[in-house]
């Protein structure tokens, strides 16, 4: 075989490999069938275009291009710089709705920037290819980290300015502490076991007077000192403060009553 073939040859696998490995990856996808999506950003948080596009955490597109709209604007009037092209594979298409969500996340600590789509109910519209979207801006770290710093410079510079309070409030904490343990303290040796000992030692005697008084209720005699009481009271009830006068005065206090 000729050089010159053999060349040819070599140059013909190395770019069927190069397909192949395009293929696998994802990257060329000719019979993968898609719809386009704009969705539009203030700030991209690193998304490049050939990121992956995953719904529900799996891989269903990628971004398709990144364009400047410093004049554009959404239906309720926000002003948004950026748009963002996707294409998103038509199986996946269904879940994608009118009150899904679109975030840019990053997969894992160092890794790659994807755009993240969150399902929407199926009670919401379903988008059309080619319509545009309100996007979730992700956060800023460096403004995050500044403001961080500015949060912190006016803590202590309110501690600088009121030192003398703030000392004051640690000092009274601390008297609290200190007088809440001698309270404490206090009502331990107030409620100590020999104090519920003896609770419960009387409240035993009292339980054993209580079921002698009952039961001796319950025997004939006790019944008869009831009727006798209640006789006693019915005959009483016959008695003003008159007869009690003169009961007092004619006969003295002896009295028959039966």
């Amino acid at each position: 075989m000729r050089p010159e073939a053999k060349v040819g040859l070599l140059f013909i696998v190395s770019i069927l490999l190069v397909i192949g490995f395009a293929f696998a990856l994802g990257v060329i996808s000719p019979m993968a069938s898609s719809n386009e999506l704009t969705i539009a950003y203030n700030f991209a948080g690193g998304i490049e275009v050939g990121s992956p596009v995953r719904v529900m955490g799996i891989k269903v597109g990628k971004v398709k291009s990144i364009n400047f709209s410093p004049d554009f604007k959404m239906p309720d009037g926000e002003e948004v710089k950026l748009k963002i092209k996707v294409a998103v594979e038509k199986k996946a298409w269904n879940s994608i709705r009118k009150d899904s969500h679109f975030y840019i996340n990053l997969a894992g600590v160092i890794g790659e920037k994807f755009l993240e789509i969150t399902p929407g109910s199926m009670e919401s519209e379903q988008l059309k290819s080619g319509d545009t979207v309100r996007g979730t801006d992700p956060p800023r770290i460096d403004q995050l980290i500044s403001q961080s710093y500015g949060l912190a410079g006016k803590i202590i510079k309110m501690v600088e300015e009121n030192e003398t309070s703030v000392v004051s409030t640690i000092e009274t904490m601390n008297k609290l502490v200190v007088n809440l343990n001698k309270l404490m303290v206090q009502m331990e040796k107030t409620t100590n076991a020999t104090d519920i000992g003896k609770l419960i030692k009387n409240l035993v005697v009292l339980s054993g007077d209580l079921a002698y008084f009952s039961q001796t209720l319950r025997t004939k005699e006790g019944e008869d000192t009831l009727k006798l009481v209640k006789e006693l009271i019915w005959r009483l009830e016959e008695l003003d403060k008159k007869a009690i006068k003169k009961f007092l005065q004619d006969e003295g206090i002896k009295a028959k009553l039966f």
